[in-house]
């Protein structure tokens, strides 16, 4: 579900202090979660892969490449990467099937693996901000932002939860 009523000055790339992830927000009301990238490796001719110190087993595709259909060894889950750069999880423990879907890219000449997972569509109407997650959860939240700061609030109390700051505002400070 994408909604019209979006705060713009939601849109951007936000961090929490102290956490590697990166936390986007796009034109469309969209919310994504990048993680840091993390070494990769392959085995067997390309059959294994080792991400993060995780296994996967080929099931469809060939090379030294994550492109192909892949198993986890310790979830089960099935990871699906596209030539387009994109992929599909699906989980072997959710009982809902629900899949979950992002961007991947190589990176430090193809040693390290980045992602990128959509997680939910926002919308906000008022002070008031909502997460719609892929399985019809909705999230709804108080929210401000001030400067480059995003603090998310308890809906009944007001009292902030959490604190975004925008990367933009990082690389500002940086410069000085």
């Amino acid at each position: 579900m994408t909604s019209t009523l979006l705060d713009p000055s939601l849109i951007g790339i936000w961090l929490l202090p102290g956490q590697p992830q990166t936390y986007e927000i796009t034109e469309d009301g969209s919310y994504y979660i990048a993680e840091p990238d993390e070494t990769l490796s392959f085995r067997d001719g390309g059959a294994q892969m080792i991400w993060g110190g995780r296994t996967y087993t080929r099931v469809i595709g060939e090379g030294m490449t994550p492109v192909g259909t892949w198993r986890e060894a310790d979830t089960g889950d099935g990871w699906d990467f596209t030539a387009d750069h994109a992929y599909t999880i699906l989980s072997a423990t959710d009982e809902t099937g629900e899949t979950f879907t992002g961007i991947w890219a190589l990176r430090n000449d193809g040693t390290s693996l980045w992602t990128c997972e959509k997680q939910a569509d926002i919308e906000t109407v008022g002070a008031h901000l909502t997460f719609i997650t892929p399985s019809g959860e909705r999230l709804s939240y108080g929210y401000t932002v001030d400067e480059g700061l995003l603090s998310l609030l308890d809906p009944d109390t007001w009292q902030e939860l959490t604190r975004y700051i925008s990367a933009e505002r990082m690389v500002r400070s940086a410069a000085g």
